[in-house]
C-alpha cells in the first residue's frame, strides 16, 4: 500500500516529519444515466466488480468489469443497450463469472479525484448504483473529497476510517498475501498513474484475474480495519 500514497508524502516521511495519514472507506452512488448505476439499479441482486479503469481520450472512457453469470438473455446484448456504450468486448469468462471490457460516455467522478490527487483503490464493488471505494491520501485531501461528493452526488456514506501511516510489511496478511502486495507494488499496479492493468498483472503473477481481484480486496480490506 505504501506505493499508492503520493510522492510528495513519501518524501517527506522519509524527512522524518509527521504526516496524518487516511485511509476512507466510503459509499457514493453513481451519477444517474451512467450504464452502470444503469445496469445495477436493474437487477439488485447482482454485485459488480470494478476492476480497472483507462481514459481513451475524446470523452471516451474504459471499464473492465466483473459480472456474476447472466440468466436469460446475457449481459452483452444488455450492456449495449446501455446509456453511453459505445464498445464492449467480453474478456474473460473463468468460473462462471464474466469480464467485459466496456468503453463508454458519460460523467464520473475523475476530475474530482484529480484535482484532489487522489485514487480510488481498485478492483471496488457496485451494487444498486452504488459504488464501494476505498481512498488512501493526506488526511486534509481526503476529507476535501468526502466534502466535494457530498456536494456532488445523491448519497454519499462514510463506512469506516483508519488514522496514521499504512502498515508496513503489515503483520495482518499472509504470507500469499505479503507477496502478491510486494508483486503489485514492484509491477507498478499503485504507481500513479499506475503502470500496469489487473489483467496484465494477474498474468505476470500466473492467477486468474477474479482470484488477484478478490486478494487485493481482502488485503486492502485487513489494512483499513487493522486486522486479521
Amino acid at each position: 500500500m505504501k506505493a499508492s500514497l503520493p510522492r510528495s508524502l513519501k518524501e517527506a516521511a522519509a524527512e522524518g516529519r509527521e504526516q496524518a495519514i487516511l485511509a476512507c472507506r466510503v459509499r457514493v452512488t453513481l451519477p444517474t444515466g451512467l450504464w452502470l448505476q444503469a445496469l445495477t439499479a436493474a437487477h439488485p441482486d447482482v454485485h459488480a466488480e470494478v476492476m480497472d479503469r483507462m481514459e481513451l481520450g475524446n470523452g471516451l472512457t474504459m471499464l473492465e468489469v466483473q459480472l456474476p453469470p447472466s440468466q436469460g438473455r446475457g449481459w452483452s446484448e444488455e450492456i449495449r443497450g446501455l446509456p453511453g456504450v459505445h464498445d464492449l468486448e467480453l474478456i474473460d469468462a473463468a468460473g462462471g463469472a464474466q469480464i467485459f471490457r466496456v468503453t463508454f460516455r458519460g460523467r464520473t467522478f475523475l476530475p474530482l479525484l484529480k484535482e484532489l490527487k487522489l485514487l480510488r483503490h481498485f478492483p471496488f464493488p457496485v451494487q444498486e448504483g452504488v459504488a464501494t471505494w476505498t481512498v488512501v491520501g493526506p488526511e486534509g485531501r481526503v476529507r476535501e473529497l468526502l466534502k466535494k461528493l457530498q456536494r456532488q452526488a445523491s448519497g454519499v456514506r462514510v463506512e469506516a476510517v483508519h488514522h496514521g501511516p499504512v502498515p508496513r510489511g503489515s503483520p495482518l496478511l499472509t504470507p500469499r498475501q505479503q507477496e502478491i502486495l510486494h508483486r503489485a507494488m514492484v509491477e507498478g499496479y499503485f504507481d500513479v498513474p499506475r503502470r500496469i492493468s489487473l489483467t496484465d498483472l494477474a498474468q505476470r503473477i500466473g492467477v486468474a484475474i477474479s482470484t488477484l481481484s478478490v486478494t487485493l480486496a481482502v488485503i486492502e480490506k485487513k489494512i483499513l480495519e487493522g486486522r486479521a
